[in-house]
């Protein structure tokens, strides 16, 4: 059997195993894909995906011009956990064979690849330990497939173990009944061909006299797109006014169109006033922008050199609309800045999903063409728990940071930054969970927090109910902007919580008769719909309080489980980093597979688990 050598070279040098610890994203919205099991007996399950951010998501195709890791999960049987066991990898990769055909490969003892006849008599392992409930394996760790010569390569992978060293008694993810890849699952890392010269479908090359933009030539993509579309890093990309990616039709989460957007891709719009650029991903559409720690994707407006840190509202910003439920009459409604309908109507899907965005900046967006009509940096009109949101930042917006209109989507990880209005708004019966949600306000904004349920009818159904943890809400200190208002119907349960610098106004207000309601309605009957537990207010922050609210909004808080005042020691170039006052608070993390089980409350431990590190941006002072 003949291999070529350069690519058995780049494979020993771009390929490594080993045994590490990985929290994987739930089946779905870019999750882990399961695989199947042999022995089909066996009760151990597997699981796998390629990722290019750490496992924040996983990709059914990876840049060729990005570091992949290729990562499986492993639940052993449960007779297995305990049992000492060998483990043992094989690859499959394309063109080493003899005469260009795939050729096999086992890891063996000292990180070497060698050749194999997929044959388990001859299978070695690489390691042995005592089994776990969870085992993680990083089996291709840091592969550019530009680099590797691998570019529209596919590498299929299995991994599985033997207790006892019985090799008769294998288990792993499936090859197939006859121990081949002809009706196996393998775990997949496909890379994609590399990025072409010329600007991809559905955009169209900008004139070369208009110049670059972030050094690098521009594709334009403009009106409705119906087909799927792939905007890879080696170009940057205008809005030519208002996009929309896909149909305004209902449609099943797999017939969606895709807008994939690769890491290190910056999209911009017109500066205002030559015309207003928005993205909107209709309810027939997916956003799926794959940013990384180190390449974040990032949407900003044409002019951005000449930004200051006052620079607000210069581009549309992004729109999403989904398929799920709202709590308004007939179960749709009309996105603000004509941005379409959304909602499910009379069936709607709350596991709707408008795509992956992880990794993400929208810079100096929103409109306010009235009051009661304007753009946010990012509007989640009525997106189900299938879209997965982590790691975004919104900054500099001209009014909201973040709305959602609606709908199940779950969100962490959520920098937002210098937005005028309110930083995280929520209406129309939105139920969703968030974590890690960093807030930095300005003399310009106005709440951390407005939440309201329905502004038409406060007791429509389903009441608007979110479940937030580790947030930070930190204040100009010096204006007299607020912390978080509750108002208009709304529930919620807030924990391990900081809110403070907010000078002389409040940390809390609680308004409408329909929110103390459905709260209990008196400081004696609190039933627990409307709770800020946990959580740390800087020292004589106030709590607006009005002559005919049912109950005192101060006398709520002082009823909460372990709330109180006290110092407020944040940090940090960003303001929002716990000192260790507040990291002496002990937290009390909800009991929900959604949340990370951690040791502080806040938003931010320390510098050294500073998550907005490495791919947001700052214009600190």
């Amino acid at each position: 059997m003949k291999f070529k050598q350069s690519k058995m070279t780049a494979l020993a040098t771009g390929v490594a195993l080993g045994v590490a610890s990985l929290a994987a994203q739930a089946d779905g919205h870019g999750g882990l894909t399961q695989l199947g099991t042999v022995p089909a007996t066996s009760g151990a399950k597997f699981a796998a995906g390629a990722t290019i951010n750490g496992g924040v998501s996983y990709l059914a195709e990876v840049p060729a011009s990005e570091p992949a890791d290729l990562v499986f999960t492993i639940e052993p049987d449960e007779a297995d956990v305990g049992e000492e066991a060998d483990i043992f990898a094989v690859l499959r990769i394309p063109g080493l064979g003899a005469d260009g055909e795939a050729a096999w490969f086992q890891r063996i003892s000292g990180g070497i690849w060698v050749p194999w006849d997929v044959r388990i008599a001859t299978l070695d392992a690489y390691t042995s330990k005592t089994l776990e409930a969870h085992e993680s394996i990083t089996l291709i760790d840091g592969m550019v497939g530009n680099d590797a010569n691998m570019a529209g390569m596919t590498i299929d992978a299995y991994v599985g173990y033997a207790v006892d060293g019985d090799f008769s008694q294998v288990t792993f993810n499936t090859l197939g009944a006859s121990q081949t890849d002809a009706d196996g699952t393998p775990a997949q890392l496909a890379i994609a061909a590399a990025a072409g010269d010329s600007c991809p479908a559905n955009t169209t090359a900008a004139d070369s006299s208009e110049g670059m933009l972030g050094g690098k030539d521009v594709c334009v993509l403009s009106g409705r797109v119906t087909s799927d579309t792939h905007l890879t890093s080696n170009f940057s990309y205008y809005l030519a006014d208002q996009v929309i990616i896909g149909e305004n039709d209902i449609t099943a989460n797999e017939d969606k169109v895709k807008l994939t957007i690769d890491a290190g891709t910056t999209v911009y719009a017109p500066t205002a006033g030559g015309g207003l650029g928005y993205l909107i991903i209709d309810r027939g559409g997916q956003l799926h922008a794959n940013g990384s720690r180190e390449k974040p994707v990032v949407f900003t407006y044409a002019d951005e050199e000449d930004a200051t840190p006052d620079t607000t509202g210069q581009w549309g910003g992004l729109v999403l609309n989904g398929s799920a439920t709202l709590n308004v009459s007939g179960g749709t409604a009309e996105g603000e800045g004509n941005s379409g309908t959304y909602g499910g109507g009379d069936t709607p899907n709350d596991a709707d999903s408008s795509g992956v965005m992880t990794f993400m900046q929208v810079k100096y967006a929103g409109q306010n063409f009235t009051e009661e009509d304007e753009l946010n940096g990012i509007a989640f009109q009525g997106t189900g728990s299938g879209t997965l949101v982590d790691y975004i930042q919104v900054h500099n917006n001209s009014d909201d940071g973040v709305e959602f209109f609606g709908g199940a989507t779950n969100a962490k990880h959520v920098l937002l930054t210098g937005n005028e209005d309110d930083a995280l708004d929520w209406t129309q019966g939105w139920n969703g969970k968030m974590q890690f949600v960093a807030i930095r306000q300005t003399a310009a904004s106005e709440h951390c927090i407005e939440a309201d349920s329905n502004s038409d009818d406060n007791d429509a159904t389903p009441r608007a109910n979110a479940v937030i943890s580790n947030m930070t809400c930190a204040g100009p200190s010096d204006s007299n902007e607020s912390g978080f208002r509750l108002r208009e119907g709304t529930s919620a349960q807030l924990s391990n919580t900081v809110i403070g610098n907010f000078g002389t106004s409040y940390c809390v207000d609680i308004d409408h008769a329909a929110t103390f309601t459905a709260a209990g309605g008196s400081i004696a009957d609190l039933n627990g719909s409307l709770t800020l537990s946990n959580s740390r207010v800087a020292m004589g922050c106030d709590f607006s309080m009005d002559d005919d609210d049912p109950f005192n909004v101060r006398e709520w808080f002082d009823a909460q489980t372990g709330s109180m005042e006290g110092d407020v020691d944040l940090g940090g170039d960003s303001g929002l980093i716990n000192g260790h006052m507040l990291n002496a608070v002990m937290p009390i993390i909800p009991n929900d597979p959604f949340f990370e089980q951690v040791d502080y409350i806040g938003a931010i431990k320390d510098e050294t688990s500073d998550w907005t590190a490495g791919w947001s941006y700052s214009d600190w002072d």
